[in-house]
């Protein structure tokens, strides 16, 4: 224990907790409301940019069981049914709005369950009186405590015609990561689980992480001391005692963990003991102790404080009855400034299930429990509370949230001075679909989450085999992500909403992932992101180029975004090639741009590519349009054969000096006349995702080019014969007869000598010189 006193004392003490102030309100009349990311409106129909909270607090929540008023209930629900049994139902909504809102503030926990009604009607009430604000907050209250009856007809989806952007599917995501990669280089590196290692690990469950602000000292639970134990006597951690609490340091030198010690036997003593932290400064261990003699439950809240002259921890405490009750209470963890206590319990009274509870420290002794509300716990499980310094932050495990991809889910909410912020799902990368995700800590920094993943997640809770992991924290997760980047996309030529896949990249910070989202049916998305920082937005649809943008957050920022749809009869027209005059050959400096063209099919599979060729108006038009046939034909047959492609996925035409770009007027307009180019159109057969290319990918870029990827490369390497035949065409460029050269392609395709003279005789009268 020497070593963790002198990190407790030697660096614990000196850390900043100062927590940072939640925002404040915006107190405009016209409000665009900060519920499930969408625009709403209060007050009024005005989709103004404003931002605010809307909160409603419940003081009555662990003070009341139940509120009950039968003579403003009896008021309410005769209004109510005057309302219903009139042709003019909004003329009573301006007397029943402020009267049923009254009553349902003063609700205690058991009202959500018994009287989760009244929620639905205030909802609908709000929603009627053009509040949609505050009625999508009454409908998901009531949606969450509906649990286990049949809920009536929900406005709520309906209400939402501005629906909030939703994470793209984990498996979704992965598979366009792949594809991506191959394409934009500033996709990240897929994060995966990265295990603790031997030095933390055991062959037995180990699980509970708890990591101090400094991240230097970890604490966790295992059952790896199996000593003088059976097998089948230690599965049900409530029946054997072999449930113990271990901390790990980071060696000053190497950088790494030391390997994982036992806790004393002051601590670890002949019952179970796990899911405990320490105080901010260093000094108090809480620690959870089950089936004890003289405990108020199965499971209490203990204490126990550092000696550092001894180098022991003595004056181990029971929390006392304000903490605890006669059923579960564990997984504590406090504060920033170390005054406020977070657990979960499973006492009578609450919500239902396990639900968080918080106590306060006054002088030497903890404040009765409270209960965190009704937006936080739920009638399902609450677990694991994680309170980070950064923003004021809880962060917990729920079974009862509406945004859930089953099992438990990690969520996150900021204390705003006098109320929880609404929670938020931390995302797919995080909570895996139909799995557990639970005992977690996170890093001083909000970078790193760890937590226990089991090798066996089939198995019930007692018999999961966990190891604790790492992961880096997703960049919506992250304590500090409070900054809001909302917008829309719309169709600048019909002005309809489009439906994209929107994806964030942080350019300033390697690593952090931004999960992607589906914008919503009317086209908004909504991101939460780390401000004053520099990102690039790059939106995917099915029927629009790919757009990509850079910007910088300075505050809560709405991107609007103005996308022309992409016609699907209308080609899209790639970079065109400049071709020397007169020939049809390929020369070698023409290389680099057609190689990007076959990795541009191969990274588009959706698309056909058309080459069609063209030439300036010098000489004769028989002569130039077979020119431009075999221009387009020696590009076509060049990228099928480097791109392995199928026969039909390239054709190839000539238009002759029919289609000019500028006037042949000019040496310089003649040479860009003299041309290939490129359509893409989409494969009517294609049925694979849709990601299409942005519009500068439809340009060659040498110094973007210049360092492709070298694996990709490999296998468009031209053989040292080919290669060397396209530089000594290259470095006997300057010396090429270009009329003799005109003369032999001319030959070549017309088998016969007589018709090159008739064409020599007729460029010469036109005083052409043949630069086709």
């Amino acid at each position: 224990m020497k070593t963790l006193l002198s990190l407790l004392f030697a660096i614990l003490l000196s850390i900043s907790l100062k927590a940072q102030p939640g925002d404040e309100p915006d107190p405009s009349e016209k409000k665009i409301v900060k519920q499930k990311s969408v625009l709403l409106r209060t007050g009024d129909k005005a989709d103004s940019l404003a931002r605010a909270e809307v909160f409603t607090m419940f003081p009555n929540v662990g003070r009341l069981e139940s509120y009950l008023d039968r003579k403003q209930l009896d008021q309410i629900l005769a209004l109510e049914k005057k309302g219903r049994d009139t042709d003019d139902p909004d003329a009573y909504l301006a007397e029943l709005d402020p009267l049923l809102e009254g009553y349902v503030r003063q609700f205690g926990i058991r009202n959500f369950g018994e009287n989760v009604s009244l929620l639905w009607l205030l909802g609908r009430t709000k929603e009627r009186r053009g509040d949609t604000a505050r009625a999508v907050m009454y409908y998901e209250l009531a949606k969450i405590h509906n649990y286990g009856t049949p809920a009536p007809k929900l406005s709520l989806d309906s209400l939402l015609a501005v629906r909030e952007s939703e994470w793209l599917p984990a498996d979704k995501y992965f598979e366009l990561l792949e594809v991506r990669r191959r394409i934009d280089s500033l996709i990240p590196p897929r994060p995966v689980l990265t295990s603790m290692g031997k030095r933390i690990n055991s062959p037995d469950p180990d699980y509970a992480p708890f990591m101090h602000p400094s991240d230097s000292v970890m604490i966790f639970t295992s059952r790896r001391d199996t000593s003088g134990m059976r097998a089948a006597e230690y599965v049900d951690p409530f029946s054997q005692i072999n449930e113990d609490l271990y901390y790990a340091e980071v060696d000053f030198m190497s950088g790494e963990w030391t390997y994982a010690r036992r806790f004393s036997e002051e601590i670890n003593s002949q019952y179970n003991e796990g899911s405990a932290c320490l105080a901010p400064d260093g000094k108090t261990l809480f620690f959870t102790r089950c089936r004890t003699d003289g405990g108020y439950g199965d499971c209490d809240l203990y204490t126990a404080d550092y000696n550092p002259v001894n180098n022991t921890w003595e004056n181990i405490q029971n929390l006392g009855k304000n903490v605890n009750s006669s059923q579960w209470d564990s997984q504590p963890n406090v504060s920033a400034d170390g005054k406020t206590l977070y657990f979960s319990s499973n006492r009578k009274g609450g919500f239902g299930g396990s639900d968080l509870y918080m106590s306060e420290r006054v002088g030497d002794g903890w404040s009765p429990a409270q209960n965190l509300g009704p937006f936080i716990n739920t009638p399902r499980d609450e677990v694991t509370p994680f309170f980070h310094k950064i923003n004021n932050t809880l962060y917990f495990s729920s079974t009862g949230q509406i945004t859930s991809f089953g099992g438990f889910d990690i969520y996150k909410s900021r204390w705003l001075d006098d109320h929880w912020e609404r929670p938020k799902n931390v995302g797919p990368l995080v909570n895996k679909e139909d799995a557990n995700q639970y005992y977690f800590a996170i890093n001083g920094k909000g970078t790193t989450i760890f937590y226990a993943n089991s090798n066996n997640p089939d198995e019930d809770h007692v018999r999961q085999n966990f190891d604790l992991y790492s992961f880096p924290m997703p960049m919506e997760a992250r304590p500090d992500a409070i900054t809001t980047l909302r917008g829309r996309l719309v169709d600048s030529v019909s002005g309809h909403a489009l439906i994209g896949t929107v994806l964030i990249y942080d350019m300033e910070e390697e690593g952090v992932e931004v999960a992607p989202k589906i914008t919503s049916d009317s086209g908004y998305y909504a991101f939460d992101l780390i401000g004053d920082r520099r990102y690039k937005i790059v939106v995917l649809g099915d029927n629009f180029l790919t757009v990509e943008r850079e910007f910088v957050m300075k505050g809560d920022t709405t991107f609007s975004l103005m996308i022309k749809s992409f016609e699907i009869n209308k080609p899209l027209v790639f970079e065109s090639l400049e071709f020397r005059a007169n020939s049809a050959k390929l020369s070698a400096t023409l290389k680099p741009q057609l190689d990007y063209i076959v990795r541009f099919l191969q990274n588009y599979p959706m698309f056909k590519l058309v080459v069609e060729g063209h030439t300036d108006a010098d000489g004769a038009a028989a002569t130039n349009q077979t020119l431009s046939e075999d221009r387009a034909r020696a590009i076509r047959d060049y990228l099928t054969l480097k791109g392995k492609f199928d026969p039909d996925r390239i054709s190839s035409r000539g238009w002759g000096e029919t289609q000019p770009i500028v006037p042949n007027d000019t040496e310089d307009n003649k040479r860009k006349n003299r041309r290939v180019e490129f359509k893409l159109v989409l494969d009517a057969e294609y049925d694979g995702d849709m990601f299409l290319p942005s519009e500068k990918e439809l340009y060659f870029d040498k110094a973007l080019d210049s360092k492709p990827d070298p694996e990709h490369d490999k296998e468009f390497d031209w053989g040292e014969e080919e290669a060397k035949a396209w530089e000594e065409e290259l470095e006997g460029d300057e010396d090429l007869d270009l009329d003799k050269e005109l003369e032999e392609d001319i030959l070549r395709k017309a088998g016969e000598e007589e018709p090159v003279e008739e064409e020599e005789e007729e460029t010469e009268e036109e005083g052409g010189g043949g630069r086709s």
